[in-house]
């Protein structure tokens, strides 16, 4: 994460914890297993580090579930989308078959 300060861009300090780390402490955290500030010294974190992972890791659980929201709403769409051109071949084949049963009527009209 970059910050600027007046112009000068530094690079925020990393924190060294893998991913399953990080997944680690704010379970604890949301479990209220220790107080923030204990798992903050514990893992060489400041307290708003540890909040932003929460945040992260809670936006990250919601984009997971509304995936799954938006891949229904997908095969929903595909699925009219199929529909609606099974519909279109049907009504060209019923406009062929009105179009030969008009020449067959006047064909046979002219007969008579």
């Amino acid at each position: 994460m970059a910050i600027e300060i007046k112009g000068v861009k530094q690079m925020g300090r990393q924190s060294g914890l893998s991913a399953a780390q990080r997944v680690e402490v704010v379970l604890r955290m949301l479990r209220k297993e220790e107080p923030i500030a204990t798992l903050a010294r514990r893992y060489n974190v400041s307290e708003t580090t540890l909040h932003r992972w929460r945040e992260e890791f809670l936006a990250g659980g919601q984009a997971a579930l509304a995936d799954r929201r938006s891949k229904k709403a997908d095969a929903q769409v595909a699925e009219i989308a199929r529909l609606k051109k099974e519909l279109s071949r049907r009504d060209q084949v019923i406009g062929e078959y009105t179009i030969a049963n008009r020449i067959l009527k006047k064909s046979a009209d002219d007969l008579l």
